[in-house]
């Protein structure tokens, strides 16, 4: 999903130099490739967010928590759009391996990995134990309450590997986010380049296609064949904006889109079975729409799109992501017979945006801080001590 904070930051920026460069190691970037943060970024984030909150709060198992059929309370034509938010995560990931590979350029192993902690746990450790906490006090029928295990094990962010089920719907995604930091880390370690992020790009392709097509389970369950493609083409397009356009960049770009097309029917698939209104031709026409936007940022065609405030509105999408769900269904469920909808839905929402900058500010920045530091400090003493 990319849930980490888009950063055109210079430090992203900056070339790591070898002692006998080639052209495919360092092409030459354009004079455009400085450019200043991407605050399009900040705003795709943020709306590829809230298609997934209108997912969750109107269509997946949108009877039980309103208690009627959306399609009455709020029109079929904005529950079928509705029906269509569950592809914001596939944009969230091609967003992640544009700004991933950004933000990593000219960084060393340890200061990635302290990047991504600080920017995931606080946030994500809060929303475990408030949504735990809501569900503990607030049963719904029906639904089984999680228990210590269960909450202990998804304050790890890897509980599917543990076997344990997510205490909210949205958290499926973050492991897959950790994979392909995993993977992206073999890069980081040897210095990224143009060439090394090319050949990540080939090597991650050729193992996804290999474990779908001989059902491999343990190598399905590292490169993620579902999603691989959306992670590739962002870091393909990046590369079209860091040093401009060039064949093979864009024919990376076209095979993984013609990937995606086959992958999303095993998303599709299972929704139309269960009987939900859903069509592969539009989800595609939708995938095809976010290729579209990235190119466009990818060759400059936002580049004057400059207002600051999509940097506050981008720092509410993770915190929006986690919080929205579970939290915002409980809620609907005790006041539905008392609120009208509209204002019900709209008041679920504003508050959840509510929630979602009180975090930022009241979690995520001082825990963020403490934890880099801390994490920081630890380094150094690692690399004292060897």
């Amino acid at each position: 999903m990319n849930l980490t904070q888009a950063n055109g930051s210079t430090s992203a920026d900056q070339t790591v130099e070898f002692p006998v460069p080639t052209a495919l190691d360092r092409p030459t970037p354009p004079a455009t490739s400085r450019a200043p943060r991407l605050y399009v970024l900040d705003l795709l984030r943020f709306l590829a967010a809230m298609s997934v909150v209108a997912y969750h709060l109107l269509f997946a198992d949108a009877r039980q928590t309103w208690g009627a059929n959306t399609a009455d309370l709020f029109g079929a034509p904005l529950r079928l759009a509705a029906g269509y938010g569950w592809l914001g995560v596939e944009l969230f990931f091609m967003i992640s391996g544009f700004v991933i590979c950004m933000s990593s350029w000219g960084r060393h192993l340890h200061d990635f990995f302290i990047s991504r902690v600080t920017r995931l746990m606080p946030a994500y450790l809060f929303a475990v134990v408030l949504t735990a906490s809501v569900l503990v006090l607030w049963p719904q029928p029906g639904e089984k309450v999680p228990n210590l295990p269960q909450i202990i094990g998804n304050l790890t962010m890897v509980q599917n590997l543990l076997r344990v089920n997510d205490i909210d719907e949205p958290y499926w995604t973050l492991l897959i986010e950790l994979k392909f930091y995993l993977l992206f880390l073999i890069v980081i370690a040897f210095g990224v380049t143009y060439r090394r992020v090319l050949m990540f790009c080939m090597i991650w392709t050729a193992l996804a296609l290999y474990a779908h097509s001989a059902d491999f389970t343990l190598l399905t369950l590292v490169v993620e064949p579902r999603f691989a493609s959306y992670f590739v083409a962002g870091m393909a397009l990046y590369l079209i904006h860091r040093f401009g356009p060039d064949l093979l960049l864009w024919c990376i770009v076209a095979f993984s889109f013609a990937v995606n097309a086959v992958m999303l029917d095993l998303r599709v698939a299972p929704l139309v079975k269960a009987g939900l209104p859903m069509s592969w031709k539009v989800s595609l026409i939708l995938v095809a729409f976010f290729y579209l936007l990235m190119i466009g940022i990818a060759l400059g065609w936002f580049a004057k799109i400059q207002w600051r405030g999509l940097v506050t509105i981008g720092a509410l999408t993770y915190p929006l992501y986690l919080l929205h769900s579970a939290n915002g269904r409980t809620v609907i469920r005790h006041l539905r017979d008392d609120v009208p909808p509209w204002l019900l839905l709209g008041g679920v929402v504003g508050a959840a945006l509510l929630l979602a900058y009180a975090v930022h500010r009241l979690v995520e920045r001082p825990l963020s801080r403490a934890l880099r530091n801390g994490l920081k400090s630890s380094f150094q003493k690692a690399r004292a001590a060897s």
